[in-house]
């Protein structure tokens, strides 16, 4: 019955069954994975912490336009993920789901889009794969789950190029050996696609115009040259170069260049992006575009900032790690996309998705700051070369050999054995300590490090059961499988050791027990935290606070009135017991998480 209501709905709808049944099935893996008990953690530091404090003082003022932490200006990022936020506390009030929700929104319309654009690339069944390869791999769900703005520029890279697509691929019908057509994109569509890449302007920045544009310049450059040459005998370096030097010369580019509308580009981006930066620069005297292109744009490339650094392969580590569990196929993935039947058969494609890898991980290696969230935008072009790999086990079982597919399967069951042993082995005593012991971390947590051992349930029945179907040769199952191993996986993850983790948070706890201020008080109470910097106690707190790195700064704060609360290490109390006025007492005790030790807050005598 519901089926046949659906499908009449489809019918009204005017879509096509097989897209509707791909899109639900996407919507419910998204609200799943994605939505289900958004709220029911709080904000995890540093970054959540950050975002959504800036995002409640914004609210608290009424200001749309600057965003500040503890009420001083926050230049990190442009506003779109904070306006999402606004729109959330003013529709379900300041919490945690309102902050996570545009991002939540933003990382399920980014699985459709990618359903779309491995759709109309390839074929519907590689989009449909690549959809829930994108919203189960577990990067992606960390970011579209989080108060950051990773998934909001995902998304609008994601679109810009997707409005490309649809006029570089424009019937989809067409079988893909005939994707040889002249690039032709209409002014109307650059004018989409430029909308697109100002709104990821106003999400993260710069970044948000640079890369989009150069992986589609790549393509228009680079695709006439790997055509013809693909199509010409020409074999020794000589020919290469005198064939490279026809299609990609100064003027040739230049007109290639010029093809993308790029006045165009220019007016649409600054009429949808440049009034807020105009208005910071207004509001901040100048400060603002010092400090967001200065430091947090150039800086960051060219040295390692807040300790983020990391070796050249860093992202491929971090890819690996960030898309498993489809990643337990790697290498063979990796081995059918090289392949020339891939690349031939459909060069636009293929040319189109490699730049947007090469092109994210490329830049971000040679950065000197390296965090794993830089280059989830290159994760819908991962799950469409996942997609694509998985969805050729239909026709072509021995796709990159049989015994790679065997050894995929055995790498999932064989993760899911050590994700079954790490936990315990981390928490049992040998000798005279185990690792939390070692690591310093809080005795309490090694009760919740064992629930790990939940996320090898679905990764070693999966394996097992995927290794049953190859040798069996049920291969249409295979994906299905696939995907339900990573769902559940997920879900897990989610549902049982997030919230289990989450109970151990104590900053979140320390600044609900501070008084809350009176703004129309004349007195109002003031908060010194030393060598304690936690972002979220801002929100939580829903105050300002001074963060004092030494003990001098807080001897100068203690100097002035009104007598702070003091917020502090246990080891350091002994270290600024002489410093502190007669009657300061301890009130409230709480674990250091996630490290071994306690917090302190105390009081002066006025505040009893």
């Amino acid at each position: 019955m519901l089926r046949s209501k659906l499908l009449s709905f489809s019918s009204l709808l005017r879509v096509p069954r097989s897209t509707f049944r791909d899109v639900s099935i996407l919507v419910v893996l998204a609200a799943i994975v994605l939505l289900l008990n958004l709220g029911n953690s709080r904000f995890w530091d540093q970054d959540e912490g950050y975002y959504a404090s800036v995002a409640s003082e914004m609210y608290r003022r009424g200001d749309w336009v600057v965003p500040t932490f503890n009420e001083h200006l926050f230049a990190h990022k442009p506003p779109m993920m904070y306006w999402g936020m606004l729109l959330g506390f003013s529709s379900l009030g300041v919490s945690e789901l309102a902050a996570r929700l545009p991002s939540a929104l933003f990382g399920l319309g980014c699985t459709l889009l990618v359903y779309f654009l491995g759709r109309r690339l390839f074929d519907r069944n590689t989009g449909l794969i690549a959809g829930l390869v994108l919203g189960s791999s577990l990067m992606f769900t960390v970011v579209s789950r989080s108060a950051t703005a990773d998934a909001h520029l995902t998304f609008f890279v994601t679109l810009a190029l997707f409005l490309w697509v649809r006029d570089a691929f424009p019937n989809r019908d067409v079988p893909l050996e005939q994707d040889s057509t002249r690039l032709s994109i209409r002014l109307g569509t650059w004018v989409g696609i430029y909308s697109a890449i100002a709104l990821a302007v106003l999400s993260k920045g710069p970044i948000g115009l640079a890369f989009p544009i150069t992986i589609l310049a790549g393509v228009h450059i680079l695709e006439p040259w790997l055509r013809s040459w693909a199509q010409s005998d020409r074999a020794t370096a000589s020919d290469a170069i005198r064939s490279a030097w026809s299609f990609m010369n100064p003027w040739s580019i230049t007109k290639t260049l010029w093809s993308m509308r790029p006045i165009t580009g220019i007016a649409v981006v600054l009429a949808i992006a440049g009034p807020w930066f105009m208005a910071m620069q207004w509001k901040t005297d100048g400060a603002f575009l010092s400090e967001f292109l200065g430091v947090h744009h150039l800086n960051r490339f060219s040295q390692a900032m807040d300790n983020h650094s990391g070796p050249f392969y860093y992202y491929v580590v971090a890819c690996l790690v960030g898309l498993y569990p489809w990643s337990a196929f790697a290498i063979p993935t990796a081995i059918s996309w090289l392949s020339p039947n891939v690349r031939t058969k459909s060069l636009r494609a293929w040319l189109l998705t490699s730049l947007w890898i090469v092109v994210y991980l490329g830049v971000f290696s040679i950065a000197s700051t390296k965090l794993p969230n830089y280059v989830i935008p290159a994760y819908p072009a991962f799950a469409i070369v996942i997609g694509r790999y998985i969805s050729r086990w239909n026709w072509q079982p021995d796709v990159a050999g049989w015994r790679w597919q065997t050894a995929g399967w055995s790498f999932m069951i064989a993760v899911g054995v050590v994700v079954l042993a790490a936990p315990w082995l981390m928490t049992t005593t040998l000798g005279n300590l185990n690792l939390v012991d070692r690591l310093q971390m809080d005795p309490s947590l090694g009760r919740t490090i064992r629930w790990i051992s939940l996320l090898s349930i679905p990764l070693v029945i999966g394996g097992l059961y995927g290794l049953r179907l190859r040798f069996r040769d049920r291969n249409k199952e295979l994906g299905p499988c696939f995907a339900l191993t990573a769902t559940v996986m997920m879900v897990l993850f989610w549902q049982v050791l997030v919230p289990l983790a989450d109970r151990h948070q104590t900053p979140q706890d320390i600044a609900t027990a501070l008084p809350k201020t009176d703004r129309a008080s004349s007195d109002p109470p003031s908060f010194a935290v030393l060598q304690y910097f936690r972002p979220s106690m801002v929100f939580y707190a829903g105050n300002a606070i001074e963060f004092c790195k030494d003990e001098t700064s807080l001897a100068e704060r203690l100097s002035k009135t009104p007598a702070p609360i003091i917020v502090l290490k246990e080891d350091s109390l002994d270290q600024v017991r002489s410093q502190l006025p007669t009657g300061y007492r301890i009130v409230h005790m709480y674990p250091e998480f996630p490290h071994r030790g306690n917090v302190l807050v105390l009081e002066p005598p006025l505040q009893r």
